[in-house]
């Protein structure tokens, strides 16, 4: 498996905690005896030996262990303590996101008790947090879906039903984006799993490969035939990373990138990229083995130590913003769709609006304070330009202007059901000698169409 370095670091961390809350004498009698530690050292370093895919590195683990062991630098050390020591040492020889020391008594009690316990608060823990999706929402009028994933990859049923529900909310959207910044990595099925997705049944895809050190156990990962629900080989993926994204997300932005088959937006991923599985070493202490270095098909080299280089870098929150300005254009650009073309060139206008307000937008548009028809007044006040409009059973709405382009200026949060806080503009028309001689107020809708008022605004006299 493609553990999750955020869970590695939950539970460094926890054990450093009880580290601290444990009297003096408790710490003293988890002292690990000379020869416990030189046991556990030569049980690390035939694990590497044996399984690390990568035998000039498991030498170099091994000769820097052995070098540290012979100078006294594992002896008189608390559980703990020898744990962190180990782990520091190994990282200082190569740097593996995945290989990890610490101790886990837990693991060494009778099973039955112990695993139900821990599977039961793992299971309520995995509902709660909804197996890691956080978020789908739908963008109509650009038909974005988008799938924030910021918890690690499940691939229990529970796990794969929630994300087959999420594929189906987007199933119909023509761009995709999947939101995998912060997502430690965790099982590697469920990239699989997502991806097939993107590609119509019967087109199955060589995703990953996987070889041992024992080159003759090498896995072939591929896409599955069947997925629930609606495919989306059409649609166009865009995925959101960032450091913070490892492991087995890292896989799956990796493989849809080698694919040619989703644009990679955001920073440079983790670079945790062999996984492996928990081995004990005695004294309540495990590792975290690395044992399978993951590549793209018919390669040698994956994304670790490197991480997944983005297509499009664009830093932390800024990520998101990115990838939908790729796809406005891509849609100004490519679609045939004039209402879906009309509403890309909206939210690209926003993107540059000039955020004018206050006096220098009352300066500027101070003609246009006055009353129009029957149900508008424009008025100004001590933060700039409001709309205020008398709808029957309502009484007076009040709205703040803000100018998007000269001109054109956003109704800020009118009709915020329609399409959110920019949905509703009101533009300008002048004569030859500059005048005011209408308005002409329009609001993009949810499914992008934009609906003009029949009849202009004109002032009243």
């Amino acid at each position: 498996m493609l553990l999750s370095t955020d869970r590695l670091g939950q539970w460094l961390r926890q054990m450093g905690c009880i580290a601290l809350l444990l009297p003096f004498s408790a710490l003293q009698a988890q002292t690990v005896s000379n020869a416990d530690a030189s046991r556990i050292v030569h049980t690390l370093s035939e694990k590497l030996t044996e399984g690390y895919p990568f035998p000039e590195l498991s030498a170099r683990y091994k000769a820097a262990l052995e070098k540290n062991e012979a100078e006294g630098h594992y002896f008189n050390l608390t559980e703990e303590a020898l744990a962190a020591r180990l782990t520091a040492d190994l990282q200082a020889t190569h740097k593996d996101v995945h290989l990890h020391v610490w101790r886990d008594a837990n693991s060494y009690k009778p099973r039955p008790a112990v695993y139900k316990e821990n599977e039961d608060e793992q299971l309520a823990a995995d509902r709660r947090g909804g197996y890691g999706f956080q978020q789908v929402t739908l963008d109509g009028a650009t038909s974005t879906a988008y799938i924030n994933i910021p918890g690690g990859f499940k691939s229990s049923q529970e796990a794969f039903e929630m994300a087959a529900s999420a594929m189906g909310m987007a199933a119909y959207s023509k761009h995709v984006i999947i939101d995998l910044r912060h997502n430690g990595g965790g099982s590697g099925q469920m990239g699989r799993f997502l991806a097939s997705y993107f590609y119509s049944g019967g087109n199955e895809q060589f995703y990953l490969n996987g070889f041992h050190k024992d080159r003759s156990r090498d896995e072939q990962e591929w896409t599955y035939a069947y997925v629930p629900g609606h495919r989306m080989p059409d649609a166009k993926l865009y995925i959101l990373v960032d450091h913070n994204t490892a492991s087995a997300s890292e896989g799956f932005a990796y493989a849809m990138q080698q694919l040619h088959r989703g644009t990679i937006v955001g920073d440079t991923t983790a670079g945790a990229g062999i996984a492996g599985s928990m081995n004990h070493l005695g004294n309540n202490l495990v590792v975290f083995l690395p044992v399978k270095m993951v590549t793209a098909p018919h390669a040698t080299v994956g994304w670790e130590g490197t991480g997944v280089i983005p297509d499009v870098a664009s830093k932390g929150p800024d990520a998101l913003q990115a990838a939908r300005r790729l796809i406005l254009k891509d849609i100004l650009a490519d679609d045939q769709d004039s209402i879906g073309q009309a509403a890309a060139r909206w939210h690209l206008e926003d993107d540059s609006i000039t955020g004018l307000q206050g006096d220098a937008l009352k300066k500027k548009y101070a003609a246009l304070v006055g009353k129009y028809n029957q149900d508008v007044t424009i008025t100004a006040d001590k933060t700039g330009l409001r709309w205020n409009r008398v709808e029957e059973g309502r009484g007076i709405q009040s709205y703040a202007l803000r100018e998007v382009m000269p001109d054109v200026l956003t109704v800020v949060d009118m009709n915020l059901e329609f399409g959110g806080p920019n949905c509703s503009r009101v533009y300008i028309h002048r004569d030859a000698n500059g005048n005011i001689e209408s308005l002409t107020r329009k609001t993009i809708m949810n499914a992008g169409n934009i609906y003009t008022t029949p009849t202009p605004y004109t002032r009243v006299k």
